[in-house]
């Protein structure tokens, strides 16, 4: 057996190959589609809001893509609880946030009319996005939550429960 040895390796420039590999900067090659970093954020314990505008829920996690050209895969599961005090609809709200920049919202309804006038319900927010950051700085990736109207509130982490966002850099 021989050892192949190379100094320098470049992808095709032209073709139906062109820029396939990329070269990091320890000369790991990465393929297209392939994931070069996993890094994940974990919030454990409960936040809780009653407002109509989105705020932070604590979770949160921050990358660092080794390429500008690299997609972030962002990979949300957070337990949430909404409990109201009134028998009309409400709904609560979440979202994934890119720094100031809203990526994807979702969102459930409790519509208690043939109820109670008072209850709650719980639920695992999944959250998912392939993100284009188009950066090599550190980039941090949180979820926020609201509820839609009043007499209602939403809770993160309920019972000191414990949420993850998961962020994955694709090479391209």
């Amino acid at each position: 057996m021989g050892t192949l040895t190379v100094q320098t390796l470049q992808a095709p420039t032209s073709g139906a190959n062109a820029n396939k590999l990329l070269v990091g900067s320890g000369h790991t090659l990465h393929a297209a589609g392939h994931v070069i970093q996993v890094v994940q954020g974990i919030k454990t314990g409960q936040t809780t809001t009653g407002s109509t505008s989105y705020v932070d829920t604590g979770l949160s996690g921050v990358i660092t893509p080794k390429f500008s050209s690299s997609k972030v895969l962002v990979l949300v599961s957070q337990p949430m609880m909404l409990s109201m005090a009134t028998t009309d609809a409400r709904e609560a709200y979440y979202n994934i946030v890119r720094g100031s920049t809203s990526l994807i919202e979702g969102g459930t309804q409790f519509d208690l009319t043939h109820s109670a006038a008072y209850n709650s319900q719980g639920w695992a927010a999944c959250l998912n996005f392939l993100d284009s950051p188009s950066t090599t700085s550190a980039t941090t990736y949180k979820t926020q939550f609201r509820v839609s109207g009043g007499t209602s509130d939403v809770y993160a982490g309920y019972g000191g429960t414990s949420g993850t966002i998961t962020l994955m850099e694709i090479a391209q």
